[in-house]
């Protein structure tokens, strides 16, 4: 039995541009890869690009979309700010309708837990985000 290997992007800041054109690379001469890639993983901007791999996005319009957002921010903090709606509002347009069937059970997200900053792995699970911690995937 050969199981797929799955994609991991990891939390890279303004590299997300590089990792989006890893992707579209992947896309266009080896598909296969992230179509049978059983986890699409992403740490902080990995985190981005794993969910337009999985919800099939545009490469070159999720590019656009990061240097939109990119342009318009001040500062890294700026994302902790009432300013964050307008980032939701992008994806929000920007996704498709299904994303959330599309991400069932393929994207994984890396994030660290506030309340006690343990590192947990989350899953989108149809309507709820499921925590797998470690590395238990």
């Amino acid at each position: 039995l050969v199981v797929p290997p799955s994609i991991s992007f990891s939390g890279s800041g303004f590299m997300a541009t590089y990792q989006l054109g890893v992707a579209q690379s992947l896309l266009t001469y080896a598909p296969w890869m992230l179509s049978t890639a059983p986890c699409v993983l992403g740490a902080s901007a990995g985190s981005l690009v794993a969910a337009a791999v999985v919800c099939g996005m545009s490469m070159s319009k999720c590019l656009y979309l990061s240097s939109y957002i990119c342009s318009n921010a001040e500062y890294n903090a700026q994302f902790l700010t009432p300013r964050l709606l307008s980032y939701k509002h992008i994806l929000h347009k920007h996704l498709p309708s299904d994303a959330h069937k599309l991400a069932n059970g393929r994207l994984y997200v890396s994030m660290t837990r506030l309340s006690d900053y343990k590192h947990i792995v989350m899953s989108f699970s149809q309507t709820y985000f499921k925590p797998v911690v470690g590395s238990t995937l």
